[in-house]
């Protein structure tokens, strides 16, 4: 069954790209690059008296997946866009906040590295109860439907979520939808990123493929593939900047405010036409900006 109707139209991207720093020391292990920023954040706090500031050095470094059309590296190196990169690049241009580098990461990676470190935030991360305390979160700065998608010839039916139970999912290390599936004991496939994905379901390794609507919309025209169909929406998630627990709630609440003016003055909903979506800007009902 087909949920495709009502998707945002796709246009040619207007690609807006920054050039940033990129982050050598990302090229590691993503559990010794958590413990060794662990280590650092708590010299930080040490050296830190009350009065120090949200962020050392009044500068942060963010975390984007290679996850277009939110966030992308381009194919040369160095340049790091998006929807959520301009949507980032506004709110910290408006608040007064340096942004060090914004470095594209494995999903799990930046997660961890987000975790363990001040002064660091992820982008375009679903606000999900069991990521609720690991965070401080701004926004919502979008909106996403989380999908089954499968073979158009495999006749899979999908009604609801548990018609998904005999089938192997494929999706990405600690994506939102795991606890879901292992909630309605759904068997998973996890996989570092989400374009591995796409193949394994050409190659019948996996059942069904679970993604961000948008996402796997973009990434199926990249890779030229029309053998594959979305079956069943089974998640909308709010979508919000997750930054490290030791930014001050004053600094958080100075940041959802410039978000709530970005909202209302339609700047986040140009960003997101720039890009060639007519609907997905998040001029969202009030209670879809809570965690769910």
């Amino acid at each position: 069954m087909s949920d495709a109707a009502g998707a945002p139209a796709l246009e040619k991207s207007t690609v807006l790209v920054r050039q940033r720093m990129r982050c050598r020391s990302c090229r590691g292990g993503w559990r010794q690059l958590a413990a060794a920023a662990a280590f650092k954040g708590v010299l930080a706090c040490l050296l830190c008296g009350p009065g120090a500031a949200a962020h050392a050095g009044g500068a942060l470094t963010l975390y984007a997946l290679e996850w277009a059309p939110y966030s992308w590296q381009a194919a040369s190196g160095g340049n790091v866009g998006g929807i959520a990169v301009d949507i980032a690049d506004e709110l910290m241009r408006r608040a007064g906040v340096r942004i060090d580098s914004i470095d594209t990461v494995p999903w799990a990676r930046g997660l961890a590295l987000t975790a363990a470190t001040a002064d660091t935030c992820q982008l375009m991360v679903g606000r999900t109860p069991e990521r609720e305390k690991r965070f401080k979160w701004i926004g919502p700065i979008g909106h996403s439907r989380w999908m089954f998608f499968g073979l158009r010839d495999s006749k899979i039916a999908l009604r609801q979520l548990h018609d998904a139970r005999p089938y192997l999912v494929g999706t990405i290390i600690d994506d939102l939808s795991v606890p879901i599936f292992n909630a309605n004991k759904i068997r998973v496939s996890e996989v570092a990123a989400d374009r591995l994905n796409p193949p394994k379901l050409l190659r019948r390794r996996i059942d069904l493929w679970a993604s961000a609507e948008l996402p796997a919309r973009y990434l199926m025209r990249d890779l030229g593939l029309t053998d594959i169909e979305p079956l069943l929406t089974f998640a909308t998630i709010p979508m919000f900047v997750a930054c490290n627990t030791s930014m001050r709630d004053g600094e958080v609440a100075r940041l959802n405010g410039i978000i709530n003016a970005m909202i209302a003055d339609k700047s986040i909903e140009r960003i997101y036409h720039a890009y060639g979506f007519r609907s997905a800007a998040p001029a969202m009902p009030e209670r879809q900006r809570h965690a769910p």
